[in-house]
């Protein structure tokens, strides 16, 4: 057991949910539904069996030997109970184990989790829309797409892979939304096109888990992109993502946006945020979602959760109820219009802690779209505003790993400093990316330097990240520099 034992009390220190060991691979840690690559080295196929062949006792051994699967519980003194599932794979044997917390040490043997979900993995059992729902809880696969004439499509590694059975019309994708399609959002599907709506699915074992789906049509007739809501926050570990984001929680007050394209994990960076915060800080916490994506619970802090279209009508008029309400943090799912942004900018102004996302591809941009909604007379003024309430911004995007099964963040961090504000305030935000590359001192991140970090670390490969660069000439010094660096530096978790 002597290659398990630091791996699991890696699990423990990360306050991860599981570790998945597959042969030839490092260790991965889950936290909910994301994904973290641990330092340990690659793990030898032949030392893996051997593993999993003293993990099991003679029952497990014998359903290993007709199945090729099996599944028990590992005690660890000092670490605690972990429940685990062993299974053969055309590369060797992979091995998932579980934390089981106290009160779950009584749970029956048929509520087992998964190994990682990857493309020889995924099997759906019930062959019915619901039943490739199912599925994707099971698996833990982030995105599904259901497009009517078109096989399903599930997003395994940061690519969607087709289902060529799983073809289905239009009014069995919207018999799916079941009471969730009401008269009125049916009626606001025919007038815009799109909907988001949340959606209650029960998985195998009759709990019923929830999915943020947004309804569109197309050439073809109707679509639906379906996303798991998970119970958990992962933190900020599983996440990987910097120390420098993990301070910004901290803030007293002042505008922080997260920005990048969609399905980067804007929502998911948020919600790590006011977890955060929740755990550290006795604050009032509102948040303003399109839907509601994961549930929180009081710890230190107090949280009300608002979900658009359910409990307020908009981002906007949330926003301004939320004024009177005594929070101390606001979340605002997405800044996207004049009067969301202009109530958020108030909201900062006033000294509360705004939290929001923007789509946008780099700071300058997000900066510029945020400017650019209002009308010219007014731009200067909200420059002004706008560089009084920033405290930071933060791009991301989610790129595969390696190994082409996972997704890691590359992010840059960008602090409002004295030159930022003023940066922002004069409009030469074309001027930014030289203040971000030469602000390391003052807490920012360039994002060639985050993906030189993740190239560093063996996580990404070097033509991933050039194609993500924007700058060739600094992400090769920085890759340069890490690599002749005697003890490279880095804020990916160990």
């Amino acid at each position: 057991m002597s290659i398990l034992d630091p791996i699991l009390q890696h699990l423990v220190d990360a306050d991860a949910d599981s570790v998945q060991l597959r042969p030839g691979q490092h260790p991965y840690l889950y936290h909910g539904d994301a994904v973290a690559q641990t330092h340990h080295a690659a793990l030898d196929p032949t030392a893996l069996e051997e593993v999993a062949l003293n993990l099991l006792d003679p029952a497990g051994l014998h359903s290993f030997s007709q199945t090729g699967r099996a599944r028990g519980r590992h005690d660890v003194r000092g670490l605690g109970k972990f429940e685990f599932g062993v299974r053969r794979t055309d590369a060797g044997v992979a091995i998932a184990l579980r934390r089981l917390e106290a009160d779950e040490t009584q749970r029956s043997e048929d509520e087992s989790f998964n190994l990682a979900v990857d493309t020889t993995d995924f099997t759906v059992k019930d062959k019915t829309l619901i039943g490739i729902l199912r599925a994707v809880l099971e698996f833990h696969v982030s995105d599904c797409v259901m497009s009517s004439g078109r096989p399903t499509r599930v997003r395994i590694g940061g690519r969607y892979t087709p289902i060529p059975w799983a073809v289905f019309n239009s009014e069995e994708i919207e018999g799916a939304l079941g009471e969730c399609l009401t008269d009125e959002r049916r009626e606001v599907l025919e007038q815009t096109g799109s909907l988001d709506v949340a959606v209650e699915v029960k998985d195998e074992r009759g709990v019923s888990r929830r999915f943020r789906c947004n309804v569109f049509k197309h050439l073809e007739g109707v679509a639906t992109a379906w996303r798991p809501i998970w119970d958990s926050v992962p933190n900020f570990k599983a996440l990987m993502l910097p120390q420098e984001i993990i301070e910004l929680a901290e803030l007293p007050y002042g505008l922080v946006l997260i920005t990048g394209p969609t399905g980067s994990g804007k929502s998911t960076t948020l919600s790590a945020l006011i977890e955060h915060i929740n755990q550290n800080a006795q604050k009032h916490i509102i948040t303003l979602e399109d839907p509601i994506e994961y549930r929180f619970r009081d710890k230190e802090s107090v949280i009300h959760q608002r979900e658009i279209g359910v409990h307020t009508d908009s981002f906007s008029k949330g926003l301004r109820a939320a004024l009177r309400e005594a929070p101390d943090v606001i979340l605002v799912g997405e800044m996207r219009d004049l009067d969301t942004i202009s109530a958020a900018l108030t909201a900062a102004e006033t000294g509360h802690l705004v939290l929001s996302t923007l789509h946008s591809g780099h700071s300058a941009q997000a900066i510029d779209r945020i400017i650019d909604v209002f009308p010219e007379n007014q731009q200067q003024q909200v420059r002004v505003q706008l560089a009084d309430v920033l405290r930071a911004i933060v791009t991301q995007r989610l790129l595969p790993t390696v190994d082409g099964v996972n997704r890691v963040p590359a992010v840059e961090v960008v602090n409002a400093s004295y030159a930022v504000a003023n940066t922002i305030r004069d409009g030469r935000t074309h001027q930014l990316i030289n203040l971000i590359q030469s602000g390391k001192k003052d807490g920012m991140i360039a994002f060639e330097t985050s993906l030189a970090r993740l190239v560093n670390n063996g996580l990404i490969d070097e033509l991933t990240a050039s194609r993500c660069a924007r700058d060739q000439s600094f992400l090769r010094g920085q890759i340069a520099n890490l690599k002749s660096a005697t003890s490279p530096t880095d804020n990916l978790p160990r």
